[in-house]
């Protein structure tokens, strides 16, 4: 157990980059009803065969709620059984997220969805856009009532490039403060013309566009050597988030949208060196060969910036509060020996400054 007073914090202000909300049972049979889909709406019920809420939405398997709620329990203690009530009610109670920041030390909170995100593998393209409407509405309330200590992100679907626009413009006007999308579209790529419109829509909103880990790659297992193993999605979900950086670099995104900021959320940032010096190696020696009219504006690794190889202006904490993965309530404490030997002027940028800025706090 980690002593939180052992040491005094050296960081003044803290914001967490990547902290969520647990979607509260009733999100969509308020925000569905009245529609074509409020008999589909998605919904907490115990899961077949078992004693563990879930949520079930149609078309999907059901989604487990008790990890997403779990911030702060031991190791052993993990589990996918259990109830909605056993988590910590701050994920969708905003007075009782506060009351945990603040015994985290943690002055605001960038906020990701939980369940939500599972809505990007609905088949059903109108019914996946109205449960992500009904969702960011909700989100919009909420953060809404305190929005010095909770920014919002949008979820986006990209199905449809129109309607992601459009939600774009109405999540902007709602005051979230980001764009989540899925890792890559139900078809097609993200670096096709036919995209450009959403990322200048996020790069003139100045709404970062945001992916996520259970979002940019398959969460099931093992999806390259198929053994179905699940802790293999330790580095699967890394390699995607590579792959999807990749895109955007050599796809051109990034020179059509210069203003566009991407942000990499839970995929860690420490093979972020090693991965651009790779990019800047054999885009030097084999862009020839491997184009066509394989050119761009800047070397590879200046579209991702590290803090030793460029500055400290590009990377972010993030406690992960409630899921299971969850710092809190230990934060302060774990920036003191994460951060040990950082000087206090990164250190300020690292765990707030930076997520200020970018969010516009």
């Amino acid at each position: 157990m980690l002593d939180d007073s052992a040491t005094p914090s050296r960081a003044r202000r803290v914001i967490s980059a990547d902290s969520h909300v647990l979607e509260p049972p009733d999100l969509w049979t308020r925000g569905l009803a009245g529609t074509p889909f409020a008999n589909r709406a998605p919904r907490v019920d115990v899961h077949p065969g078992t004693a563990t809420d879930a949520f079930l939405i149609d078309g999907l398997e059901p989604q487990p709620v008790s990890l997403p709620g779990a911030a702060g329990q031991a190791s052993e203690d993990l589990h996918e059984t259990g109830s909605l009530e056993e988590g910590r009610r701050g994920g969708w109670d905003l007075p009782a997220r506060l009351a945990d920041q603040d015994l985290d030390g943690v002055e605001a909170e960038v906020l990701y969805p939980s369940i939500a995100m599972a809505l990007t593998r609905v088949a059903d393209a109108p019914y996946q856009l109205a449960c992500a409407r009904a969702y960011n509405d909700w989100l919009a309330e909420l953060t809404g009532a305190a929005p010095d200590r909770v920014a919002g992100l949008a979820l986006i679907p990209t199905v449809d490039v129109d309607a992601a626009v459009a939600e774009v413009d109405r999540a902007h006007a709602a005051g979230l403060r980001g764009a989540l999308l899925p890792g890559r579209p139900p078809a097609g790529h993200y670096a096709e013309a036919r995209f450009d419109p959403l990322w200048a829509a996020c790069a003139e909103r100045r709404l970062p566009a945001s992916f996520h880990i259970a979002l940019t790659g398959d969460a099931a297992g093992d999806p390259m050597l198929g053994s179905g193993i699940k802790m293999m999605t330790v580095m699967s979900v890394v390699q995607a988030m590579q792959q999807t950086l990749s895109l955007l670099i050599f796809g051109g995104v990034f020179d059509r949208h210069p203003t566009l900021a991407v942000v990499s959320a839970e995929h860690d940032a420490g093979w972020v060196a090693h991965y651009t010096a790779r990019l800047d190696q054999l885009f030097e020696r084999h862009r020839h060969w491997l184009g066509p009219d394989l050119t761009l504006a800047r070397l590879p690794s200046e579209y991702v910036e590290t803090r030793q190889r460029v500055g400290v202006t590009q990377l972010m904490w993030a406690s992960d509060y409630p899921h299971s993965d969850s710092t809190w309530p230990h934060s302060r404490k774990v920036i003191e020996r994460d951060f040990h030997g950082v000087p206090d002027d990164e250190l300020a940028l690292l765990v707030g400054g930076n997520a200020a800025a970018l969010y516009s706090w």
